[in-house]
């Protein structure tokens, strides 16, 4: 399930708006930023997937060594979308039994929807989605300036 009520104020966006409640600002975990290198056991098309995210979410400074084994996953859930799909598109959405029982759904279809249940819980774990960029907080420049946040 996801977050309830209204997306939370960044932390840049509070400390300019101010604190009218008088609630105290969430502490923060962090990690230092870093990019985890990529398993040797993934897949081409995992590693494909692996390094179509990794320099942007690396750009976004939200990356650290310790999100390997959650990329990982991702990736590999990934390829196994991409493979169910191909399967799915090659073949109908209904095959028949071996028994002769009559069509039932195709055995892909389950793969490819565990595959796509699991790609997307992780892309709102990894600032992959919209929503999630949105809920986030960006982290501190480095330079030292504060970001123009009505830019």
């Amino acid at each position: 399930m996801g977050s309830r009520g209204p997306i939370a104020q960044p932390d840049n966006v509070r400390s300019l708006r101010g604190n009218p409640g008088g609630h105290a600002a969430p502490q923060r975990v962090t990690a230092a930023p870093s990019v985890p290198d990529v398993p040797s056991w993934l897949d081409a098309e995992a590693v494909a997937e692996w390094e179509r995210i990794v320099p942007q979410l690396d750009a976004l400074g939200v990356l650290a060594t310790l999100d390997r084994a959650t990329l990982a996953t991702y990736c590999a859930a990934w390829s196994k979308f991409v493979a169910a799909e191909r399967l799915l598109q090659g073949d109908d959405l209904v095959a028949e039994r071996r028994a002769g029982n009559g069509p039932a759904k195709n055995p892909a279809w389950q793969i490819w929807r565990e595959a796509a249940t699991t790609v997307a819980a992780l892309a709102k774990e990894l600032f992959l989605t919209p929503s999630a960029r949105l809920r986030s907080v960006k982290p501190e420049a480095d330079d030292g300036q504060e970001d123009d946040i009505l830019d």
